[in-house]
């Protein structure tokens, strides 16, 4: 995780520049590239939570780290926030914590860094079902709606069939009689 050497320090103080000019449309959760390491970090409530790490670490486990970090901070602090006045004002008083913090992600093989993974990983699995099954659910309305949609188009010539029927009929009983008169005494004129 963070570590003291300056030229990471220098890169990271360059990221919270760049993300105070671009603020609102600065996404607030990302991993940047740095040769072999990565910079992660998440923005919540307008504070910026940074770590680096090694590329082998994982990422899930380091935006846990954020996470918690995001937490254990907001508790220390959330009352204090308002009155800082410059960056890093409660590093000294939350060092502590950051530090026993960072000892408990640092090797992401031991077993409770290995059970938070397995964790997050059945959460995730968890909503990928949740919404594998709304999909699912989704296609069978979309199949009844189509169903719906073919049996109204069926009704719907059905319908048309009968009602050109019934203005034939209409027309029969206004026009027959005259156009049967005429027709028989055209066949009377010519016979």
């Amino acid at each position: 995780t963070m570590t003291t050497h300056p030229s990471w320090r220098n890169q990271a103080k360059q990221l919270l520049r760049k993300f105070s000019d671009t603020y609102p449309n600065t996404p607030s959760r990302r991993t940047f590239e740095n040769g072999e390491f990565l910079i992660h970090y998440i923005i919540e409530s307008q504070i910026v939570f940074m770590t680096i790490c090694d590329k082998s670490y994982p990422k899930g486990l380091a935006f846990q780290f954020l996470d918690t970090v995001h937490s254990q901070f907001m508790y220390e602090n959330k009352r204090k926030i308002p009155t800082f006045d410059r960056p890093y004002a409660a590093q000294a008083s939350f060092d502590m914590t950051l530090d026993k913090t960072r000892r408990q992600y640092f090797d992401p093989h031991s077993p409770e860094n290995v059970k938070k993974m397995e964790d997050d990983i059945h959460a995730i699995h968890n909503i990928m079902v949740s919404n594998i099954q709304e999909v699912l659910k989704r296609g069978e309305t979309l199949e009844k709606m189509s169903t719906l949609s073919q049996d109204l188009m069926h009704e719907s010539k059905r319908f048309e069939r009968s009602a050109k029927y019934m203005n034939f009929q209409v027309w029969l009983k206004q026009w027959g009689f005259y156009v049967g008169g005429g027709l028989f005494l055209l066949m009377v004129l010519y016979w």
